[in-house]
């Protein structure tokens, strides 16, 4: 399933839609006003399937992904010597983010084997698609969402 994000180019904490290729709004991500770091829920029919949560104790970017208040996910952010690197732990084992996703131009892989790609869009603002080959479309929208994150801090 292909999947639209649309983040505005001057954001304070913004409510968005996830729609999908027929222009549905599928996702509604609830971000949290007045928290330190990125907290927000994932909604899908009025129901919360994820929230997320920035760790701000820290000096690269880490976030955790709760289900019904359980950690399913750990992202963080890895520094080496030739670039940044994103490490997911999750409830589905390792997930592996190729590709360049500082550009929005990435392939989210689960044992070696791609199960979205996320591409950025012409546009002022930051546009995207998500196209999703994978059971659980919520959880990989959750990543595609922290990542935009860790890029918009990047670019500061």
């Amino acid at each position: 399933m292909r999947y639209y994000m649309k983040s505005k180019f001057f954001k304070l904490r913004e409510d968005f839609w996830i729609k999908n290729e027929f222009k549905k709004e599928c996702f509604l991500v609830d971000s949290k006003l007045f928290t330190m770091g990125l907290q927000c829920e994932i909604l899908k029919n009025n129901n919360v399937i994820y929230s997320v949560k920035q760790r701000v104790l820290s000096f690269l970017s880490n976030y955790e992904i709760f289900e019904n208040g359980n950690i399913i996910a750990k992202v963080s952010q890895k520094l080496t010597f030739s670039k940044n690197k994103l490490k997911v732990d999750s409830k589905y084992g390792e997930i592996k983010i190729q590709g360049d996703a500082f550009r929005y131009n990435y392939s989210i892989l689960k044992d070696n084997k791609i199960i979205a790609r996320v591409n950025k869009l012409a546009a002022f603002t930051d546009n995207y698609t998500v196209n999703i080959d994978f059971e659980d479309e919520a959880f990989i929208l959750s990543l595609a969402f922290i990542i935009d994150d860790i890029i918009g801090k990047q670019f500061k």
